[in-house]
């Protein structure tokens, strides 16, 4: 039995090239079709996300389950930092 459980969670495959948020490096889909739910690949989680493409359900989960930084994903870096950081440059000239 623990046998197909862990045959079951092999077979996740890679979220689609369309969807193109970095969130869906963590998700992927059992029969390899998206659907409404997606299956988190570090806990084999079914999340739902919504048909519109919305991944906010997506991105809370790795958050909260996870702690993985959202920052990171969104590809952000921290712009009150880097604005701060050219501040204190420009005023110590």
């Amino acid at each position: 039995m623990a046998e197909q459980v862990v045959a079951d969670k092999l077979k996740l495959s890679d979220a689609p090239k369309k969807l193109k948020s970095k969130v869906w490096q963590y998700f992927g889909f059992r029969d390899g079709s998206p659907t409404d739910k997606a299956k988190c690949k570090l806990c084999f989680t079914d999340v739902a996300y919504a048909e519109s493409g919305s991944t906010t359900n997506l991105m809370q989960h790795v958050k909260r389950k996870h702690n993985v930084d959202l920052a990171r994903l969104r590809g952000r870096t921290s712009a009150t930092t880097e604005v701060a950081s050219q501040k204190s440059n420009s005023i110590s000239v």
